[in-house]
């Protein structure tokens, strides 16, 4: 990505964000270009788009927000972070910070992708990437109401930038959000290049694709979902697949060597690497034990984000000798700093470290400020497990075998030789379509688990299907750990829990939400 103009540049011409109105009111930037000036050359369009990125790869959104909220919330993890409780326990209350947070800086990312979007949509040049930075910045705004949509259902729609005479917004119904989703990635898809003519870490029009279909499967699956929305998400994906433009990697491991960003199952990273390293993302200091051996000596982490019990106990009694076991968890014990061993999950039971540890997301040259790992947002083997469910939904298990199985296949390499290093994950064969349902359920979390993916994967079938494979597994697990001498939570029954607070800082400084508009159950 070109940095002709420092990105903080392009803030100045953000006039203010959809919940952060005050604060952007009163700043002073140290540089200011008005926006005829960026948009009029190459260089300043690039320069805008990758203000976007910057405010969605920020630490309020997917550097660390996202993962302190949505991890914990999707049932799949337990978080220390004792400003985190009321969402760890299932009891987010609107008040929490993460949820205010990550309220706040979508909307400064939408309001950015606008401010993108209404400069060259009324452009007279003909500049070289006008189109490409158009069918981003569509992609972009797109993805972030996406993640609006299914955290929260309805939100204020707002497709222009903000001003002082539109500072406040009503909600919009969920359909008018499903509605501009659609229409901000189908725009995308015309307007973003196919994957020869992408620039590391640029979207190709498949993402918008993926996300498409994401949106369509989470329709389809809900409670009196529409079946067609199956077949829809079936077109997106095929797309996806017959261009044979991604193949997964050797290894699963391999994936999460820090060395080996954008690999040729990458179908879109948030850019940490390539960028000199930033403080942007604290997703090392999250998953990374502290005062353990895979942080840098004299770096402070928190590793407050681990998975709950029965999450791995469910991937290690489902494949025993899987290689995917080691290469996304540390358990048993851990090596600290000081030569000392630390016990955890299995071994230990109880109290904070009575849980493994994600160790997708290490970094041996994070410094405490910096770090160069990039952030998985899609990858190929997400797709072909989409595909198989989708598969599994229209006609059955017999045509999606073709698509779960390579994935299984690829779990089962170690050394990337071609050859098989374990039995597990083996082949599915002479499943009903009921078990396949069931199977391809877990098999997202085993396959996917730490990247993201948890609050959609766990939310999108439903309340009962929540309850019966989050909630209940969760509760009736013998190891748990409970108040006032534990760690853990008995989960709520409450189907609040399908959709996140609006957060209060939104309730009381927007003068046309009240709390009439709130979700329910909070």
């Amino acid at each position: 990505m070109k940095n002709t103009i420092k990105i903080y540049f392009i803030l100045a011409i953000v006039l203010v964000s959809a919940n952060s109105c005050k604060d952007a009111l009163t700043e002073e930037p140290l540089t200011f270009y008005s926006e005829e000036t960026v948009f009029s050359t190459e260089d300043g369009v690039e320069t805008a788009v990758n203000g976007i990125y910057a405010q969605l790869s920020s630490g309020q959104y997917y550097g660390t927000s996202w993962h302190n909220l949505t991890m914990p919330l999707s049932g799949k993890f337990y978080s220390s972070q004792a400003a985190n409780r009321d969402a760890t326990g299932l009891n987010t209350t609107p008040s929490n910070r993460w949820v205010r947070d990550l309220w706040a800086q979508m909307y400064a990312t939408i309001n950015t992708a606008n401010t993108v979007i209404s400069n060259l949509e009324k452009s007279t040049l003909s500049l070289a990437n006008q189109d490409r930075a158009l069918g981003e910045a569509y992609f972009l705004r797109g993805l972030v109401y996406l993640d609006m949509l299914r955290l929260f259902g309805g939100v204020p729609i707002r497709t222009e930038p903000t001003t002082l005479d539109d500072l406040h917004q009503s909600r919009a119904t969920r359909n008018e959000v499903i509605d501009l989703v659609i229409s901000d990635l189908e725009k995308a898809k015309m307007m973003l290049p196919n994957t020869d003519a992408t620039e590391l870490g640029r979207p190709a029009a498949f993402a918008a694709n993926v996300y498409l279909a994401k949106l369509y499967m989470t329709l389809a699956g809900e409670d009196g979902g529409d079946a067609s929305f199956w077949s829809k998400a079936q077109t997106e994906l095929l797309e996806v697949f017959n261009s044979q433009a991604y193949t997964l990697t050797p290894t699963y491991a391999e994936l999460f060597i820090p060395e080996n960003e954008n690999t040729s199952e990458s179908i879109f990273e948030l850019q940490y690497g390539h960028t000199g390293g930033t403080r942007n993302t604290d997703i090392v200091r999250s998953f990374t034990p502290a005062n353990s051996t895979y942080a840098p000596s004299n770096v402070t982490t928190f590793g407050r984000i681990r998975p709950n019990k029965e999450t791995f106990d469910q991937h290690v009694a489902q494949y025993p000798d899987d290689p995917r076991i080691d290469a996304t968890f540390v358990y048993d014990a851990y090596e600290k700093s000081d030569g000392g061993t630390q016990k955890i999950y299995p071994d230990k039971k109880t109290g904070n470290q009575g849980f493994a540890v994600i160790a997708k997301w290490f970094d041996p040259s994070y410094n405490g400020i910096t770090t160069t790992r990039n952030i998985i947002m899609l990858r190929y083997a997400d797709v072909l497990l989409m595909m198989a469910e989708i598969e599994n939904e229209l006609n059955g298990p017999e045509g999606a075998y073709q698509y779960i199985n390579p994935v299984l296949a690829r779990a089962r390499y170690i050394d990337g030789d071609g050859m098989s290093d374990s039995v597990e994950p083996a082949e599915w064969v002479g499943l009903t379509q009921d078990d396949f349902r069931k199977r391809i359920f877990k098999e997202r979390f085993y396959e996917l688990l730490a990247e993201g993916q948890e609050w959609f994967d766990s939310h999108r079938r439903g309340y009962d299907v929540f309850i019966q494979e989050i909630v209940e597994p969760h509760n009736n697990n013998p190891t748990i750990d409970l108040p006032p001498s534990g760690k853990d939570f008995i989960y709520p029954i409450d189907e609040k829990n399908m959709l996140l607070p609006i957060p209060l800082s939104e309730i009381s400084g927007n003068q046309l939400l009240s709390i009439e508009d709130q979700n329910p159950g909070y």
